[in-house]
């Protein structure tokens, strides 16, 4: 009690610092006084991080170069985020991260490590009809209540997730049948949380963008295939100029707001050139995901795929844009090298889709758990984190990918995912699953695969050999800690795992 007193107290005191600085930062007029203060600031959180501190230092290292980031932060603070926006963004990424350290501690001591987030798809619903969408291979009409997505969240929030991704079909389209609630009621609630939207844009009009600008804990990313032709190509004529009108609006709103790129082997020359990525930093995008084409979902295609090379020069705009540009962009299949591999499984991320399976990853359809029916048997998402299926994947990752620019076990190493399903007897969450692991499209992918592997494998070895080491953060000591990280929590939560089955067989007998 007196622990959790101190604890309270000590978040208290963090906020209103952090609260204080922000509103300093905000009000700086020139580059040099943000500077100037932002360093009391890091230094303020420095005090608090705990075993944070390593990544704060690089934090701390970045700004005294004038990163381009450092330039980002900025942009974030003086004019793309409201008060209200910018203080929860504060509270809930960082001060609650940095507070609840212990917390995290203590259920890796319990041999299990929380996830960094995970994805929602409360419903398969949309207003579009986007070819090669993976839900749109889920039955329709179906979804989850809100009661359910409500506990899906409080259990997220008991093992220290603080960001949750929800996905779909559109998000924006979802209402509770029952009690008519929608996104907007979830992250009001749980305003202790942060909620990054993946969306179309098409349904955010004024009024959405004025409920989002008042709870400030979700930042909206808005998916595109390109300029205009490209995305009204695919998404339906007059698609652009929406979510065009959108991004001024939540601009405007001071609402956080980002972009998701699907790249095809049709647009991966225009989504990685400077003036696509120019383009975007000039309407205030704080932040972009890009996604490799896959072969599920509606009319499978594997001549969309982009190739291996084209690959490779996305990694390479991507890599440099993070040195040069105002704006953070990730690419789950490229940043390999910088997250340890894959990060499905649960080993940071996986997906509940809108009947409930809890899948390694949204592009993987296959499970061995439902939230229903663990529930049902007293059970959570700590118990689907630590299924067999997931540690199956992990276990198969550690022992046979030693190229981290082929992480993915679908189009990268799909040996892995095929194996990982028969072994568990996993069960496919919608029809023609099987597609993917058996057939052409799987014959396919193990010429791409080898490919795939023949043309990054030299790079990664360089950066293994520290040649893509930078003077604020070495890849290679990096890569060396994801190694000895994964090895490490595998071991600990199949042992955690192997105890649990047990015990619950010697209760039964």
């Amino acid at each position: 009690m007196v622990e959790q007193l101190g604890l309270g107290l000590k978040k208290k005191i963090l906020e209103h610092q952090i609260y204080r600085y922000l509103s300093r930062l905000a009000l700086t007029r020139n580059e040099d006084d943000f500077y100037s203060e932002f360093d009391t600031v890091l230094k303020g959180l420095y005090k608090f991080a705990g075993p944070n501190k390593p990544a704060l230092e690089n934090v701390i290292k970045a700004f005294q170069e004038r990163h381009p980031l450092t330039k980002f932060a900025r942009l974030l603070l003086q004019e793309r985020l409201s008060k209200v926006a910018r203080e929860r963004l504060a509270k809930n990424f960082f001060c609650d991260w940095v507070t609840e350290a212990k917390k995290r501690e203590k259920l890796e001591e319990e041999g299990f490590k929380t996830p960094w987030f995970f994805v929602v798809s409360p419903t398969n619903a949309c207003n579009l009809n986007c070819y090669g969408c993976y839900a749109h291979e889920y039955e329709k009409g179906q979804g989850l209540s809100y009661a359910a997505l409500d506990r899906i969240v409080r259990e997220a929030r008991e093992l220290g997730v603080r960001f949750l991704t929800i996905s779909g079909g559109e998000p924006f389209h979802y209402r509770d049948k029952e009690t008519g609630k929608d996104l907007w009621d979830l992250a009001k609630k749980h305003n202790d949380m942060y909620f990054q939207i993946y969306t179309n844009g098409t349904l955010l009009d004024e009024k959405t963008i004025e409920r989002l600008a008042k709870i400030g804990n979700v930042a909206p990313a808005i998916s595109m295939e390109g300029f205009k032709k490209e995305t009204d190509e695919r998404r339906g004529k007059g698609v652009w100029e929406k979510i065009d009108k959108a991004r001024r609006d939540l601009h405007q709103a001071g609402v956080m707001h980002g972009f998701s790129v699907t790249v095809t082997r049709e647009n991966a020359d225009v989504v990685s050139s400077d003036k696509f990525v120019d383009d975007l930093v000039a309407k205030n995008i704080s932040f972009g995901w890009y996604f490799i084409y896959i072969p599920i979902g509606k009319k499978p295609a594997v001549e969309l795929m982009p190739t291996p090379e084209q690959r490779g020069r996305l990694r390479q705009k991507i890599w440099e844009w993070r040195s040069k540009k105002p704006v953070f962009i990730g690419d789950f299949w490229n940043d390999g090298p910088w997250v340890g591999g894959c990060i499905a499984g649960g080993r940071k991320y996986f997906h509940i889709n809108s009947s409930g399976d809890v899948e390694p990853c949204v592009f993987v359809h296959f499970a061995v758990d439902n939230i229903f029916r663990l529930w049902e048997e007293g059970k959570g998402l700590r118990e689907a984190i630590l299924s067999p299926f997931f540690l199956s994947i992990r276990k198969k990752q550690l022992e046979k990918n030693d190229n981290w620019l082929t992480p993915c076990a679908i189009i990268d190493r799909p040996d892995i995912l095929r194996e990982a399903v028969k072994e568990c007897g996993a069960y496919p969450t919608h029809k023609g699953a099987e597609t993917i692991i058996e057939g052409n499209i799987a014959r396919f992918l193990d010429g791409y695969a080898k490919h795939l592997d023949n043309l990054t494998r030299p790079e990664f070895e360089k950066m293994i050999a520290g040649e893509y080491d930078s003077s604020i953060v070495k890849l290679s000591k990096v890569i060396e800690n994801n190694r000895r990280k994964n090895r490490e929590e595998l071991e600990i939560e199949t042992r955690t795992a192997k105890e649990k089955t047990t015990s619950r067989e010697e209760r039964k007998r």
